[in-house]
Parts: structure tokens; sequence; C-alpha cells
């Protein structure tokens, strides 16, 4: 039997090792931030209104399922269920890399189409590297008729893998996808977060919307380590930024970039205090991958209907009636982010 191709093989891979590694736990430091509650709220939680513009489009939520994956069997099996869920709550999808069907078409295909066939008129992202250039990047938009290409940065995870690129020469292929495909782009993390610093650099060259992806969630030094047998490499994710790091890192460029959120999203609250810092949308990979891979289709629905819920009941507590509303409640944070703040020449 001849051996599975190896990226294939690593997609997989991905797969149990996300969910061996999962946790309730987050480490995005949402723990750090408090919402002060509304005495007076004066309005009714029938009345609250969760609908959001997602890139020139309407979202039933301010929610969205993030890069995952694609490229393998399972993989296929897992972003049908995802395109249905996603479906039923009117809210975006990305596909995974999408690296792998630009080098293996025939093989990996269905795995990816899959995302559009089962949600013909919702809202698909495609996913590349910062390595494609523009011709490559417009394929995979093609192929998911996508609405939306997610270009990602994975420094810290190649660096881990194994077999991991040792070039990281990006900006002029952002650049030129940017300025060349025929949807919004939006540059994202893989879970290490984003600094000022680069947000600025990629302002500069024409990109508007950031993931800004934080350390919270799914770990991928911590993922490639456990696949690397000759090094652990774990602590690679000691450079990374918090979720909300990433959020106080990009407040000075949310009037000029749409910034979304992600990394280690674990509840209803966490959705609410990244609206609160400036996100226009959270992104969840992690959980719901969990929820498709220990139990099935059907109680990942209830779990998300139950989330969907209980951010009304947030909302209702702090006197928000839309999303825009989140945007003015009371918010403190601790020592340990005023401090960091501080030292990052942060205003909030």
């Amino acid at each position: 039997m001849p051996k599975q191709d190896a990226q294939m093989q690593r997609k997989v891979e991905h797969l149990f090792l996300a969910e061996k590694f999962f946790t309730d736990e987050s480490f995005a430091d949402f723990d750090r931030v408090r919402l002060l509650h509304n005495a007076l709220p004066e309005l009714r939680v029938n009345d609250i209104d969760l609908t959001t513009d997602f890139l020139g489009k309407k979202m039933s939520l301010p929610i969205y399922f993030n890069a995952i994956t694609g490229g393998s069997r399972p993989s296929s099996k897992f972003n049908t269920e995802l395109s249905r869920l996603a479906a039923k709550l009117n809210i975006p999808v990305s596909s995974g890399s999408m690296g792998v069907y630009l080098r293996l078409p025939e093989e990996t295909k269905s795995s990816f189409t899959t995302l559009r066939e089962h949600n013909p008129n919702g809202f698909v992202i495609a996913n590349v590297s910062a390595k494609v250039n523009a011709k490559q990047a417009q394929t995979a938009i093609d192929l998911l008729k996508a609405d939306a290409l997610q270009i990602h940065l994975n420094a810290l995870q190649e660096l881990a893998m194994p077999e991991g690129d040792q070039e990281f020469l990006w900006m002029d292929h952002i650049k030129e996808i940017v300025d060349n495909v025929t949807v919004p782009v939006i540059v994202k993390e893989v879970g290490f977060g984003i600094s000022q610093e680069n947000l600025a650099q990629l302002f500069n060259i024409g990109v508007k919307n950031v993931d800004i992806s934080g350390f919270g969630g799914t770990d991928f030094a911590q993922i490639e380590s456990e696949r690397n047998h000759e090094l652990d490499l774990t602590y690679l994710d000691r450079f990374s930024l918090s979720t909300v790091e990433s959020l106080l890192e990009s407040r000075s460029y949310q009037n000029n970039l749409t910034i979304l959120a992600s990394g280690g999203i674990r509840t209803p609250m966490d959705v609410i205090k990244a609206l609160r810092m400036g996100a226009t949308s959270v992104g969840m990979s992690g959980l719901v991958l969990h929820h498709l891979q220990k139990y099935s289709l059907g109680e990942t629905e209830i779990f998300f209907t139950e989330f969907i819920k209980q951010l009304k009941l947030i909302m209702a507590a702090i006197g928000a009636k839309s999303i825009e509303d989140i945007k003015k409640a009371p918010i403190i944070f601790d020592g340990n982010l005023t401090n960091y703040m501080k030292q990052r020449h942060i205003d909030f």
C-alpha cells in the first residue's frame, strides 16, 4: 500500500493532536479583564440584536468558524459538518490551509469544496500561506467561490515543525495578493498573536483586515513539538502575545483596520470582552472542532444554541442592545495588563 503524502498525513496529525491537547481552560488573558454590569439596562432581552457586518455582509452573529482543517479524509467530514453548522447559524466559515490543494488538487479537492457544497449561500473563506503568489491565491478563492481570503502567518509554527520552512520573505507576496485578488483579504496569525509594529507593516502595504489570533487556545508550538522527535520547541510559544494583549496592540489601528479576534475563545464572556476591546467579530476553531470530534454535529448545534442565548444574557447585563453598544461598557484591566499597556505605550 502506498504511503500517504507527508503533507496530507500532517493534516491528520494536526486534527488528532489538536484534540489531544484541547483544554476547557483558556490562556488568552480574558480572566484579566472585567466588564461592569449596568444596574439600569433599560432593554428587553428579546430586543437584543446580535447581527453584525462581516466585511460588508450582514451576518446573524458576531462569531465565525476560523481556519481549521482540510486536505485529508477526516478533514472532509469535519468541513462538511462545519459548513452545515455555519449555514444554520448564518456565520462565516473558513477552510484550513489550502496549500496542500495547490500541490495535490485531485487528491484533496473534495475536502475543501464540501465547505461550499453544504453552504451554497453562506460566507466561505479560503485560506493560504503567505508564501503563495496572487495566481495561486485566486485559484484557492475560485475553488470555493470564496467571499474572502485569509493569508495565514505561522512563522513560529514553521520553526517548531520538523519539516518547516526556514525562509519567511512574505511581505511582497501579501501585497501582491491584496492588490490582485477579487475578494477582501484577511491577514491572520495562527495563534501566536500580532504586535502593533506588525500591524503598521501590514497597514502600510494596503492590508485592511487583520485577525490577531492570539495565544490562548490551540498551540502549534506544542503540536509541532509533539511531531518533532528531535527537538522540543514548545518554548517558542513564550514569544507569543495573548489574544487580549494582541487586541491591546491593535488599539491604535482600530479606526484604520478591521480587527478580528481569535485564539482561546471558550465562553460567551470571552466573545463579549473581545468585542468590547475592539474586535468586529470573534473567531473560534478549537472549541467547535473539539465538540465535533468528541460529540456529534447535533450536540454541537445544541452547544452553540445555548452559547448564543448566553451572549444575549451578558449583553443585557451590561445594557447593550447591539454589538455597537458593547463598546460602551465600562472595562477594567488587572495590574499585569495595565503594566503591559504602560510599557507598550498603549492608551485604552
